[in-house]
């Protein structure tokens, strides 16, 4: 028997989906009953500006178990009673004994009772570390995944995430890329690299471009197949984006380098989920 329950919702993007699925199964490795709920793909409203997503990922290749109606509509219950207008000041302290939702990217495990919710994005490096061969075992059970892989590159890769991020404020300037770029070119005389974005039309004027050997733009490929090819890369300079920060993480090696910008995100405090041997370079 199992004396704590979690229930984790997955939400977001491939990037986000990876980060929850990896927090589920360190739950699992703590003695939790770990269930997926994947309820967040069926709305296709959110109030916060939240871009809507694709389900990419099965639970099942990552050895968890999808939260079926009857374990959702007992977390629903508890959720419904604790919002009641009404509630008992008899009842209302053992539900807060037995139920609790948890948010945000780090659980205080002194706080877990019988039933768990977790939602939130869980992008801490705590839940990482240890994972790795997890993450790509099951990574691998999608053939999309397994087509592009083994095709390594000495060259560096560049992430440059526009569209949402761009209404958001939190792009990163030209200048932290070409920054990033003079510090690998120190320890690397045949500096080449390729840029992956989501930018449409990048600007022609921009040298950041012009000196790519390849630009690869999103153009609707699977996520799954681009963030294959991204593993292919020695070094890395990612964008405050899970979706260069897990190719990063899944391929790099003791002789990588690997630059993330600092801040990670604008006015944010949190950390972000990297290794300490990557290398901070100031986003102005």
């Amino acid at each position: 028997m199992f004396n704590n329950v979690a229930l984790v919702d997955l939400m977001g993007g491939l990037g986000n989906q990876i980060f929850q699925l990896n927090f589920a199964n360190y739950l699992k490795s703590k003695g939790f009953k770990v269930y997926i709920n994947l309820g967040w793909f069926n709305s296709d409203i959110f109030e916060d500006g939240t871009t809507k997503r694709s389900l990419l990922l099965n639970p099942l290749d990552f050895e968890l178990e999808t939260a079926d109606r009857l374990m959702l509509n007992k977390f629903f219950r508890f959720e419904n009673l604790l919002n009641a207008k009404v509630v008992s000041k008899l009842s209302l302290p053992i539900l807060k004994k037995t139920y609790q939702l948890h948010t945000g990217h780090f659980f205080d495990e002194e706080k877990k009772i019988k039933y768990n919710r977790f939602s939130g994005y869980w992008q801490n490096q705590k839940y990482l570390r240890g994972q790795k061969d997890y993450l790509i075992e099951s990574l691998s059970k999608i053939s999309n995944f397994n087509q592009n892989l083994n095709k390594p590159t000495h060259k560096t890769l560049i992430h440059i995430r526009k569209t949402d991020y761009v209404k958001l404020g939190q792009e990163l300037s030209e200048t932290f890329y070409i920054n990033a770029i003079n510090k690998i070119i120190k320890e690397d005389k045949n500096f080449k690299y390729d840029i992956f974005t989501d930018e449409k039309n990048p600007s022609s004027d921009s040298k950041l471009f012009k000196n790519a050997e390849n630009v690869n733009i999103n153009s609707g490929e699977n996520p799954i197949i681009t963030i294959s090819k991204m593993m292919n890369y020695k070094n890395y300079i990612i964008a405050n984006s899970t979706f260069s920060l897990i190719p990063a993480f899944l391929s790099y090696s003791s002789d990588s380098v690997v630059i993330y910008p600092e801040p990670w995100f604008k006015h944010s405090q949190d950390s972000p989920p990297v290794e300490h041997t990557w290398r901070p370079v100031k986003n102005s």
